[in-house]
């Protein structure tokens, strides 16, 4: 499950002075604690508070991998796997595949079909998913791949997933890595941890402290086109909730003479070609802003704006070039108040 999270440069750092330490926790010194490993082919990091080692990284790795176990293409043992085999019709669901296929029929529905978890035949074809390709299918080969997706072409009966078309797959690394974060955090939360942050592959999430001070900065950055440097954009603060950013920079395909990001559209069968390099959305999980920032990579900015305002608790941050090719940022009134001052 890699993500394109280049956007992220995180500043790790916790400003909690002592006399509020002692005022959470009676006598006990608070500590820093970092974790961090392989996760989803990317990394995952996690840094919390607490007066001891509430949470190990031997129970971290397990949750991921019982995780990938359940959703991981890259896996031939997964139960994602299994279920894209041409031979099987239907399986039953775990809880985690259930969680994030009811979420992938609500995002489907709220982005009009935008949002598709059978894009896999797709994915593959442009060179993007488990099956590599160095040259860009033609038109033909698009169409015929276009007849195996739709969620229309999925049903949910109980625990069980059930494919109505031979030949129906499913990639879930859109929504997925963010729910693997809400995982991670809620685990954090059950275990008594009220400060952290939690972040795998740039997908975060941050709970705050009980003194209401401004604990983690996150830095949101952009490639320098000519020279392929990042360049800081802006610095934001949270207190609670997630970040995600969803951009075209890192994997592309040439086509035609044109560069085009990995983001798919389901309908039309070719990457997005709109002026909306990157799209950084906060929203209350990691789940939620996941699948959000995937489908407003396939807006232009205004559309990401005037979409985003009409959902609740959810701000974005927008890169994209304008009509001079020139790189601008656009954003929503509430992300505005995240700025570091």
């Amino acid at each position: 499950m890699v993500g394109l999270k280049w956007q992220f440069c995180f500043l790790f750092f916790i400003a909690l002075g002592s006399a509020n330490l002692q005022a959470q926790v009676a006598s006990k010194k608070l500590n820093k604690i970092r974790l961090e490993g392989p996760a989803q082919g990317t990394q995952f990091h996690i840094t919390y508070i607490a007066s001891d080692s509430l949470v190990r990284r031997s129970e971290v790795d397990s949750i991921l991998h019982v995780i990938d176990l359940s959703m991981s293409v890259y896996r031939k043992d997964s139960k994602i796997s299994l279920f894209n085999t041409d031979s099987v019709m239907s399986i039953e669901m775990d809880q985690h595949m259930a969680k994030v296929i009811e979420a992938s029929f609500k995002f489907n529905k709220l982005s009009k079909g935008q949002f598709d978890i059978t894009i896999a035949p797709l994915v593959n074809l442009w060179g993007f998913g488990v099956h590599k390709s160095l040259i860009a299918p033609d038109t033909a080969a698009v169409t015929k791949a276009k007849e195996f997706v739709g969620m229309n072409y999925l049903k949910v009966d109980h625990k069980r997933l059930i494919k109505k078309k031979k030949g129906v797959k499913i990639d879930v690394n859109g929504i997925a890595q963010g729910y693997t974060v809400d995982v991670l955090a809620d685990y954090l939360e059950r275990k008594g941890v009220i400060n952290y942050m939690v972040e795998v592959g740039g997908e975060i999430r941050v709970l705050g402290s009980a003194t209401g001070q401004e604990i983690f900065s996150v830095g949101i950055v952009q490639p320098e086109d000519e020279h392929g440097e990042e360049l800081m954009t802006a610095i934001v603060q949270l207190r609670n909730g997630a970040l995600t950013t969803a951009g075209n920079f890192e994997k592309f395909i040439k086509y035609q003479g044109k560069k085009l990001g990995h983001h798919i559209d389901p309908k039309a069968g070719f990457p997005y070609t709109t002026n909306t390099l990157s799209v950084t959305v906060h929203a209350k999980t990691a789940m939620e802003a996941d699948a959000l920032d995937n489908f407003f990579m396939g807006m232009e900015p205004e559309q990401i704006m005037a979409t985003a305002k009409k959902l609740r608790n959810v701000e974005v941050f927008v890169i994209y070039k304008n009509k001079n090719q020139s790189i601008q940022t656009i954003y929503s009134n509430g992300f505005g108040k995240l700025f570091k001052n």
